[in-house]
C-alpha cells in the first residue's frame, strides 16, 4: 500500500529537516517541495527575467514549459533539484534565492507549474512531501498530514546558523525581517497560501528536540497507516 505523508510549516520551522528524517525512519522517498520553487528563483535571476523584485512573469513561463527544471533519485532515495541536468542544490540554498521565492511563487501560473511536477513525482510511491500549501492544496487527501510551526526568534536563529558561515555579512535582523516578509506573502497570496491544512496535526517545535519530535511523527504516522492496512 502506498501512502501519502504531507509536512507544511512556515519557513525555517524545521519541517523539511523533520520530513528527511521521518521519510528515512518509514523507508520512503522524501520531496522538498520548497526546492522546487527555489529552482524556478534561481532559473528567474539567472536568466534576467527577476530584478529588483519585478517579475517578467509571461516570459518565464514560456521559457520553463522549454527548460528541464527537475527531483532526480539517487541510489539512497534521496531527491535533488537539476536545472536543464546541473545538480543546484547548493545555489538554490542561498540568500538571494531566499529572498526571492516567496515573490516568484506566489504567482499562479508558477504554482500550476509547479503542481505538475508534484503530483508527477509522487504516482506510485509512498512520499514525505514537505512545503507551504501540500497537505491543503497538493495533496488535500493525503493519509498523514502535520504542520510544523515555531516562534519567529527560534526560527530566525535557525536560519542565520544555517547562513553565517557561508554568508557572514548577514545578520539576524535582516534575516528575521526576510522570513516576516515570506510569511506575509505565503500567507497572503490568492492561490493556495499557507494555511493549517484539515486534519493535520499541529507540532510547536519551540524548546523540543529534534528527536522527541520525530518520535512523536512516528508515532502518529504508523498508528494511522496500520489502520489503513489491509
Amino acid at each position: 500500500m502506498n501512502y501519502i505523508v504531507t509536512i507544511d510549516g512556515p519557513s525555517s520551522s524545521g519541517k523539511s529537516t523533520l520530513a528527511k528524517l521521518l521519510a528515512k525512519k518509514l523507508s520512503i522517498s522524501h520531496i522538498d517541495s520548497g526546492s522546487i520553487y527555489r529552482a524556478v528563483t534561481l532559473y528567474a535571476l539567472e536568466n534576467k527575467f527577476l530584478s529588483n523584485k519585478k517579475i517578467l512573469l509571461e516570459k518565464l513561463v514560456n521559457s520553463l514549459s522549454n527548460s528541464d527544471i527537475s527531483l532526480k533519485e539517487n541510489r539512497d532515495g534521496i531527491f535533488k533539484m537539476y536545472v536543464n541536468n546541473e545538480d543546484v542544490e547548493d545555489k538554490i540554498r542561498g540568500s538571494k534565492v531566499s529572498k526571492h521565492v516567496s515573490e516568484v511563487a506566489k504567482y499562479e501560473e508558477i504554482r500550476e507549474f509547479v503542481l505538475r511536477i508534484q503530483r508527477d513525482i509522487s504516482k506510485n510511491k509512498s512520499i514525505v512531501m514537505d512545503g507551504r500549501d501540500i497537505g491543503s492544496f497538493v495533496f488535500p487527501n493525503a493519509d498523514v498530514k502535520f504542520y510544523i510551526d515555531a516562534s519567529i526568534k527560534t526560527r530566525s536563529e535557525r536560519r542565520y546558523n544555517q547562513l553565517k558561515e557561508k554568508e557572514q555579512h548577514l545578520s539576524i535582523r535582516e534575516v528575521e525581517n526576510d522570513l516576516l516578509n515570506r510569511d506575509n506573502i505565503d500567507k497572503t497570496r490568492k492561490k493556495s497560501p499557507l494555511i493549517i491544512p484539515k486534519n493535520s496535526l499541529i507540532i510547536n517545535n519551540v524548546n523540543r528536540t529534534i528527536d522527541d519530535v520525530l518520535n512523536q511523527m512516528l508515532e502518529y504516522t504508523k498508528s494511522i497507516i496500520n489502520k489503513k492496512m489491509p
